[in-house]
């Protein structure tokens, strides 16, 4: 069946109702839009009736012989010539007369016929007809009387339509005349002058077609001629070249001058000289806007226009991708830059869509599993059956509190170890990532990278083992130090010597000191190899409370410690290392504290938590340190004099971790700082 896209755009463009038959079978194959409006309906309704059920009446056999003859008539002819006896008295067909032309469906094949619907019009009774002293009025058998030096051809003004040839439109002129002997005569002068108007409405097409470029929001530009003079231009295609409608009249190489040299100008006379139209996608192209050089990038598309068969012209549209192009082009950089710095940091990716369940693992997220396969990577077979036994449950227990969004926002940051499900070796792994979720808070999507830190916790490892035996080898001497200086008090204090007891006493008090400075590096050490463990017993937390402030105040002089008790809380922790949490943020809260300034030390219940507050008045902490103070070996330098090797707050942040609580800080610099920890009551897991 025929279809619009092989139909003549003259006839789909026509402003009057036209519909194709075929002359045998009388059969609907294709209507425009005007007639479509007509019956208010669409193609596929309408498409394969028969002339009969649209116009509701039977044609007699001389209408089936009038279509065949007009068929195979010797001089075929487009000008629709009317058809006899048809006379529609149904709505709304009953107010058009119908004409018919032929028309051929390419060019050697057989010829379909086209009916035309002209809306039937009143003449008036005494129409007013000037007439020139050359002209005489002649009566003709009709009883209507026409001019008598009227020419037998009359010359219409050129129409120019669109042809739809598979998928190139060609612009066609031709002079359509008319001529007495081409168009039988009818009885009916009302039909003649209906025609009459017809041909004039046709005459709008070429205006019609201006207006469709001119209001076309895509760049469209019509040239002529081989030297593709500017015929007609749109304001956006205006815009895209940076000029004015002074360029309408000039050829190509005056208009936009910078062309010449550019690649684009082979494929315009490619398209003119060929006939075919022509894609040109993403062409970069230089052109002068405010007298500068830009290069931008567009889509173009060079369509034939022909006539007779004859290429006349071009017709032009350009569609602007330069952001879309240099968006591109920054973003594939941008990719290059990842795959390198990927590469050098030699990171592995890992991909998780947590809907489906499907793992996807880069090579070498693979490597550093012990993997060499390329199927499907599974969860459980390929990352948790991996993964060291004792770190299975911990890993497990992390992920768990990653994949709720209101407890850690979906932020993950791990380091565990791999044992190669091939190669059997032991890895020490990073791997960070992010937890994306829906609306409702489910996860949806959970991607990340991993590092292999195996070499760095290899050197941690020796460094720890060093600090740990020589700490241990520290504290032999220190042991003996410390059993003199008790000796020499017990002596001291037999003989009354009060001065010698004050140096003594004050000798011993650093030893303490050293003493647990010495256990804090042990306790590194010990976490860092993962031999330290947290004995949990249940116990009433403030008589911790008043040993360690009681202890801390024998060993420091000219601070006020205030601790402010409630009642009793019972907590399910280790007393010994929450003792040396204790210990340390005391400890420094009197260290960065003025003499005669004041230490506080407040608590509360928060759900099934104890929240701990040291409080002070010193120095106080800068915002970008507050982030930081919790790492390893990391010290403020606010004042050198101030001896400390920065393991105290890692060590206390460490032990409140593995106590399933948390730790911060709030300051504001120069007016002192809050030290708080929350660790679970004795009713939490």
């Amino acid at each position: 069946m025929r279809t619009s896209t092989n139909t003549s755009s003259f006839i789909a463009l026509a402003p009057i109702p036209i519909f194709i038959i075929d002359p045998y079978s009388l059969k609907l194959e294709y209507a425009n839009a005007r007639f479509l409006d007509l019956v208010n309906g669409s193609l596929q309704e309408i498409e394969g009736l028969i002339i009969n059920d649209i116009l509701g009446q039977d044609l007699s056999l001389a209408i089936s012989a009038f279509f065949l003859q007009l068929e195979n008539a010797s001089n075929n002819t487009s000008i629709p010539v009317q058809i006899p006896d048809i006379e529609s008295n149904i709505t709304p067909f009953s107010s058009y007369s119908y004409f018919a032309s032929t028309f051929e469906e390419a060019h050697g094949t057989k010829l379909k016929i086209a009916v035309w619907l002209i809306a039937k019009t009143k003449v008036t009774t005494e129409p007013d007809i000037s007439i020139t002293s050359d002209q005489t009025l002649v009566k003709q058998e009709s009883g209507k009387e026409v001019l008598s030096d009227m020419k037998p051809t009359e010359k219409r003004p050129n129409i120019e339509y669109v042809q739809a040839v598979g998928e190139s439109q060609q612009i066609e002129t031709d002079n359509l005349l008319i001529s007495n002997g081409d168009i039988k005569k009818s009885e009916s002068a009302e039909a003649q002058q209906a025609l009459s108007e017809t041909w004039i409405e046709l005459e709008t097409s070429r205006e019609w077609f201006k207006n469709m470029v001119h209001s076309s929001p895509v760049a469209m530009l019509i040239t002529k001629g081989e030297d593709m003079v500017f015929d007609v231009i749109n304001n956006a295609m205006l815009n895209l070249i940076g000029r004015d409608s002074s360029v309408l009249g000039k050829p190509w190489f005056e208009a936009i001058p910078e062309l010449v040299g550019q690649p684009v100008v082979d494929e315009l006379f490619y398209a003119y000289r060929t006939g075919l139209a022509h894609h040109l996608p993403g062409v970069g192209i230089s052109l002068i806007k405010n007298g500068e050089s830009t290069l931008g990038y567009y889509d173009l598309t060079y369509t034939p226009l022909k006539e007779n068969g004859k290429v006349i012209g071009l017709m032009q549209t350009a569609t602007d991708i330069t952001e879309y192009v240099t968006s591109k082009d920054k973003l594939q950089k941008a990719y290059e830059q990842i795959r390198l710095s990927k590469e050098a940091a030699q990171l592995g990716t890992f991909d998780m869509d947590m809907v489906t369940g499907r793992l996807q693992w880069d090579d070498r997220c693979r490597l550093l599993f012990g993997i060499s396969h390329s199927d499907e990577v599974d969860f459980e077979r390929d990352f948790l059956n991996n993964l060291h036994p004792e770190d299975v449950e911990r890993i497990n227990s992390i992920l768990t509190h990653v994949f709720d969004k209101q407890a850690s926002n979906g932020i993950y940051d791990v380091k565990y170890r791999t044992i190669g499900y091939e190669d059997k070796r032991l890895r020490w792994i990073r791997a960070k990532g992010q937890v994306y979720f829906d609306a409702n808070d489910k996860p949806l999507r959970f991607i990340g990278s991993v590092l292999d830190i195996t070499e760095q916790k290899e050197d941690e490892q020796r460094k720890n083992d060093f600090i740990g035996m020589a700490s241990h080898e520290l504290k032999t001497p220190l042991t003996s130090i410390n059993g003199y200086l008790q000796l020499l008090q017990y002596h001291a204090r037999l003989q009354s010597e009060n001065r010698m007891l004050s140096t003594i006493d004050k000798s011993l008090n650093q030893v303490k000191r050293m003493t647990r400075m010495i256990d804090g590096f042990l306790n590194v050490s010990r976490l860092e190899s993962g031999k330290i463990a947290i004995d949990k017993q249940q116990f009433e937390i403030t008589n911790l409370l008043k040993e360690v402030c009681e202890e801390t105040m024998t060993l420091t002089k000219g601070h006020r410690v205030n601790l402010h008790l409630n009642n009793e809380i019972m907590v399910n922790a280790d007393q010994n290392k929450l003792s040396q949490v204790l210990q340390n943020l005391i400890g420094n809260a009197i260290k960065y504290s003025d003499l005669g300034s004041e230490v506080n030390i407040k608590y509360a219940i928060d759900n099934d938590h104890i929240i701990i507050s040291i409080i002070d008045k010193g120095i106080g902490i800068k915002p970008e340190h507050q982030q930081k103070l919790f790492d390893r070996y990391y010290r403020v330098e606010n004042d050198s004099t101030i001896a400390g090797f920065g393991i105290g707050l890692y060590l206390c942040a460490e032990i409140v971790t593995r106590h399933h609580g948390k730790i911060w800080v709030e300051s504001e610099f120069g007016k002192g700082s809050t030290f708080s920890f929350s660790i679970p009551l004795s009713t939490s897991s």
